[in-house]
């Protein structure tokens, strides 16, 4: 199939990646690719030159908003996105694909939905955005082409908005991540024996961007408690409260690795005997859950948005939001959780095939949906 992906522009689609929806995005396309499709890429010009990229602005807009303004400034990168996007969209209409897939968080593409004349699919990555919300108040969601949510409980935020959708869990390489697993691989799910407790480090980890949502400061807080050493490995997406909740709480025991690349984060996650994921808000997925039980590591994380979806006893702990004694708990009990079983359960339900086959389904349905 010849297909049209819209990225979203406030940061490159490229290595070192600025979050989850540039990650996915990355490798949503190659896989397409490797698929045998026919894919453009509609996003940043800066993003990474090996994929097929048509540039709708030259630079992601948050960083040329600091080149241009000096700081991020929310109305200049809004102006900027919009009229991009208006005019990719006035271009889609002479360009012959079979289906469009929006990965914007814009509001543009659903406005112009009704009148493309190749079907488009969005999903919807983000919890309910305002400006979302208000074109889709402006006009019928059934104008807006067909919606794909990443979880149940995401989808339940936009079903007062958007009243089909279906639900596909993003996906991630999970050969990729299980290559740096450290942990031997027991005969059974379940099975756990001296030689796989001791492969492990008695050490947590606690990776992603750092940035208040991410409760970063809980993580090393309920470490602590739980009398485990914690290594912090991610981008510093804000300096302040880097500076002020996290500093303050490192020290022998509390590391912080800095932003590292996949490969390395791979390894670092694959010798952690537990993967802490402390969400101040509600997650719409939280990819970086799937990628560390792809490195057989189990998570001790918070039971809100769509965590409670993907871990269960077999794979993790859960805890009362904010409870960091109860966190600390949870992780103690990580320790023991099977290796192969997060392993297992990564692969059977978040691996790439298994998602792209249903967008496959989902582009197919659509172009019969126009036929009819």
């Amino acid at each position: 199939m010849k297909i049209g992906i819209i990225g979203h522009l406030k940061h490159p689609i490229a290595k070192p990646f600025a979050g989850g929806l540039e990650a996915f995005t990355h490798s949503f396309v190659r896989y397409l690719i490797n698929r045998g499709h026919d894919v453009t890429l509609f996003a940043s010009g800066d993003s990474d030159s090996t994929l097929p990229i048509t540039p709708i602005v030259q630079r992601a807009t948050v960083n040329e908003s600091r080149r241009r303004l000096g700081h991020v400034h929310h109305e200049w990168i809004e102006k900027v996105e919009d009229d991009s996007y208006a005019d990719l969209f006035v271009g889609l209409g002479n360009q012959d694909f079979d289906v469009i897939h929006n990965h914007s968080l814009s509001p543009i593409p659903l406005r112009f939905a009704s009148v493309l004349p190749t079907p488009m699919l969005t999903t919807l990555h983000a919890p309910p955005l305002p400006r979302m919300l208000e074109e889709l108040t402006n006009r019928a969601d059934t104008q807006c082409g067909n919606f794909v949510n990443i979880s149940h409980a995401n989808a339940g935020a936009w079903r007062p908005y958007v009243s089909e959708q279906t639900v596909v869990y993003n996906g991630i390489d999970t050969q990729f991540w299980n290559s740096g697993c450290q942990k031997p691989r027991p005969q059974k799910p379940g099975q756990q024996n001296s030689s796989q407790q001791n492969s492990r480090q008695r050490r947590a980890i606690c990776f992603g961007r750092i940035l208040p949502d991410k409760g970063t400061h809980m993580a090393l807080d309920a470490a602590r408690l739980a009398g485990l050493p914690i290594d912090i490995v991610g981008p510093i997406a804000d300096a302040e409260y880097f500076n002020q909740q996290i500093v303050p709480r490192l020290n022998q025991q509390a590391s912080y690795l800095g932003h590292k690349d996949h490969g390395q984060l791979c390894e670092l996650i694959g010798r952690a005997s537990v993967a802490m994921v402390t969400p101040c808000w509600d997650e719409p997925f939280g990819l970086v859950v799937t990628e560390a039980l792809a490195c057989g590591t189990p998570v001790a994380g918070f039971a809100r948005g769509a965590l409670p979806e993907i871990i269960d006893d077999s794979t993790g702990r859960l805890a009362e939001p904010g409870n960091i004694h109860a966190l600390a708990d949870a992780t103690k009990q990580c320790v023991s959780v099977s290796a192969l079983q997060c392993r297992h359960v990564a692969q059977r339900r978040f691996g790439w095939d298994q998602m792209v086959d249903q967008y496959e389904l989902l582009y197919r349905n659509s172009q019969v949906e126009v036929a009819a």
